[in-house]
């Protein structure tokens, strides 16, 4: 009996420290399948030997037009880090570039034999019909995140990471301040 006892208490340690943790699937517009290990109802991190996806969020601004700006922070592991960063925004069918950057030589250090980059893109209008922010107003519960990493003379690295973002709320709050996109013709 004690013996048992000793397992289930290993086993419950295990449970509540997480190492047995919850996986979800997640799936891009594009049909692209993932899952990600669940910490109560948000992701975990999405890692891998090269990196780890460590945040994903962004700020808004509605003191003038609406708009938002995306930010992100990626850690490399091993002491090697990429050339360029690809990110792009995959919750809808059609990926969005949120931002394309060489990946300077002097990053912060973040440990041992690791460093960080922090990462903002370029401002985007909250508008209806606007590429950058057309995740905004769709009913799903995740945002979908795809990074891409490039290393000298090594096969591109992906991290794929979903953040609850459910912006209903949110949109109905600014109402009519949200304007329709400017469309240019061609």
């Amino acid at each position: 009996m004690r013996r048992v006892m000793g397992a289930v208490a290993v086993l419950a340690t295990l449970w509540m420290s997480g190492a047995w943790a919850q996986e979800q699937e997640f799936v891009a517009g594009d049909g692209t399948r993932f899952s990600l290990p669940m910490e109560g109802d948000i992701p975990g991190r999405a890692v891998n030997d090269a990196a780890t996806f460590e945040a994903a969020g962004f700020d808004i601004d509605t003191s003038a037009a609406p708009s938002l700006t995306d930010r992100f922070t990626l850690l490399f592991k091993g002491g090697e880090q990429p050339v360029s960063v690809r990110i792009e925004d995959v919750t809808l069918e059609t990926p969005v570039l949120l931002i394309e950057a060489a990946v300077p030589e002097d990053l912060p250090s973040a440990g041992f034999r690791r460093s960080r980059i922090e990462l903002r893109a370029a401002t985007c209008p909250i508008a209806r019909g606007e590429p950058c922010s057309a995740w905004m107003f769709g009913p799903q519960a995740y945002r979908l995140y795809r990074a891409t990493l490039t290393y000298a003379g090594a096969d591109p690295v992906v991290l794929l990471q979903a953040e609850p973002y459910q912006m209903g709320a949110f949109i109905a709050r600014l109402g009519d301040r949200i304007p329709d996109a400017t469309v240019s013709q061609p």
